[in-house]
C-alpha cells in the first residue's frame, strides 16, 4: 500500500485511496484482463461502483504507473500479479493442448507421436479432475488459472465455497469463466457438524437480512442452515472502557480453566487489531491472572500452550472450544472508517459493511462449545438492537465475589 500512496503524491492525484486503487487493480484490470486502455474503458464494473471516464482514464494511468513502479529498481512484484501470471501460463499451456486436439480429431485420430515428440512434451491437461474448497476467497485469476489446468467435462472441478465466510473483495461470477455451476451442478449443504444449533443461531443474527451471492448469478441465504449439537446461549459482557473489558475477559478466561477444566489452549480470544493483540497478552499475562497466553499467526500458534490471542482474520479455518469476541464495539467492528464511504461511493461502503459482517460471521463459527462477545462503549450495530440492555456488567463481574458468568461445563 506504501507504493500506491508514492505513486499517487507523485503523480499529484489525492481523489482515489490506495484501497481503492489496489482494489480496482485486482478485481477489474487483472480479474477482466484489461491490458489496454480501451478494454479498460469498456469493463464491467458490477459491485465497484461506477467512475467516470475521466476518473477511469486516471485510475488507468496509476494503475501503469503502479506497475512500473514494481518493475523497479528493485524488482518487486504482488500475490495478484503471480496469480494472473500463472493464469496466463497455464492458459497458454491449455490452448496448444486444445490446439493438438483439434490437429489430431483432423488427421483421422491417430496418435502423433512425431509431432508430440518433436514438441518436448504429451500434450495433455494438467489434471484430471481438480478439488477446491473454500471457493469463495478465491480471485478471478485464480478462477482463469484452475479452468485451464483441467480440461472442461463431466465432474471437472468439484467445488464448496460459502459467499456468507467471503472476508476478501473477490466477488466473481464463475459462469463467465467457464465453470458451469447452476441446476444439478450445485448442491447446498445444510448441516453445521462444528458448532451447536445456539451458537449457529446468533451466528446467522449477524448477516441476517444481506444479500449474498451463490459465487455465481444467482442469490444464497442461510434457510435451512442448522446444526443437531445443542450447547450454551452466547454470552454478550458490555465494559464502560477497555481495561475493564480486558480484565473481564481474563476473568471469564480463568473461570473456564480453574472451574470447568478447559485448558487454555482451548480458548481464543479474537481482538481489533494487533495493538489490541499486545495489550490484551499483557493483560492475561500480568497479576492477578497469569494466564499463559500466544499469538496466532498465518502459520498457526506459535505456541502449544495458551490461550490463543489474533485478529477475527486470523481466526479463519479454525476452531476452539470455547471463542471470546472481544472489542465489537461501535467504531470498531464495523470500523469507523467504512462510514467515510457512504454518500461518496455507496456501492464500496455496502460491500465493506457486507465483508466486516462475514468476518464476524466466520470468528463467531469458530467456536464450538461456548461463545462469548465482549465490547466497551456501545455495542456494534452488527449485534442485536438490545445487546447493550440484556448483557452482562463487566463492572459487576469484577466487582462480586464467587463465580459470576453463568457458564457450564461444556
Amino acid at each position: 500500500m506504501n507504493l500506491r500512496h508514492t505513486v499517487c503524491t507523485d503523480a499529484g492525484v489525492y481523489d482515489f485511496d490506495a484501497d481503492f486503487l489496489d482494489a480496482d487493480f485486482k478485481h477489474v484490470i487483472l480479474a477482466q484482463g484489461c491490458g489496454t486502455l480501451p478494454l479498460y474503458l469498456r469493463a464491467e464494473r458490477a459491485k465497484r461502483g461506477r467512475l467516470q471516464r475521466a476518473q477511469r482514464v486516471t485510475t488507468w494511468q496509476l494503475a501503469a504507473a503502479y506497475q512500473a513502479a514494481l518493475e523497479g529498481p528493485p524488482r518487486r512484484t504482488t500475490y495478484a500479479l503471480i496469480a494472473d501470471r500463472a493464469a496466463r501460463i497455464e492458459n497458454h499451456c491449455m490452448a496448444r493442448v486444445e490446439e493438438q486436439a483439434r490437429y489430431k480429431e483432423e488427421h483421422g485420430g491417430l496418435d502423433l507421436i512425431h509431432r508430440e515428440a518433436g514438441s518436448g512434451m504429451w500434450l495433455k491437461p494438467r489434471y484430471q479432475h481438480i478439488v477446491v474448497d473454500e471457493a469463495q476467497d478465491l480471485s478471478a485469476s485464480h478462477w482463469r488459472m484452475l479452468r485451464a489446468m483441467v480440461s472442461k467435462g463431466p465432474n471437472d472441478i468439484f467445488l464448496v465455497g460459502d459467499a456468507h465466510q467471503r472476508i476478501y473483495s473477490h466477488h466473481v461470477v464463475l459462469g463467465r469463466l467457464g465453470i458451469e455451476t447452476r441446476g444439478r451442478a450445485s448442491r447446498r449443504l445444510t448441516l453445521n457438524y462444528r458448532t451447536t444449533h445456539q451458537i449457529l443461531t446468533s451466528a446467522h443474527g449477524l448477516v441476517d437480512g444481506e444479500s449474498f451471492d451463490d459465487l455465481d448469478a444467482g442469490s444464497d441465504d442461510l434457510r435451512g442452515y442448522r446444526s443437531i449439537l445443542m450447547g450454551l446461549a452466547p454470552q454478550f459482557w458490555r465494559a464502560p472502557d477497555g481495561q475493564t473489558e480486558m480484565r473481564a475477559v481474563a476473568t471469564l478466561v480463568r473461570e473456564r480453566h480453574d472451574q470447568y477444566g478447559t485448558p487454555y489452549s482451548a480458548m481464543a480470544i479474537s481482538v481489533p487489531d494487533r495493538a489490541a493483540a499486545s495489550q490484551m497478552a499483557f493483560a492475561l499475562a500480568s497479576e492477578p491472572f497469569n494466564i499463559p497466553v500466544t499469538e496466532l499467526t498465518k502459520d498457526g500458534p506459535r505456541s502449544p500452550e495458551g490461550v490463543r490471542i489474533g485478529t477475527m482474520h486470523g481466526f479463519k479455518g479454525l476452531e476452539f472450544q470455547r471463542v471470546f469476541l472481544t472489542g465489537i464495539s461501535d467504531g470498531q467492528v464495523p470500523h469507523q472508517r467504512i462510514d467515510a464511504y457512504e454518500f461518496t461511493q455507496p456501492e464500496r461502503h455496502r460491500q465493506e459493511l457486507q465483508r466486516a459482517r462475514s468476518l464476524l460471521f466466520v470468528a463467531a463459527t469458530r467456536a464450538r462449545d461456548e461463545l462469548v462477545i465482549t465490547w466497551n462503549g456501545r455495542a456494534s450495530r452488527f449485534l442485536p438492537e438490545d445487546a447493550d440492555r440484556a448483557a452482562f456488567s463487566a463492572t459487576e463481574l469484577l466487582t462480586q465475589d464467587g463465580p459470576p458468568s453463568g457458564s457450564a461445563a461444556a
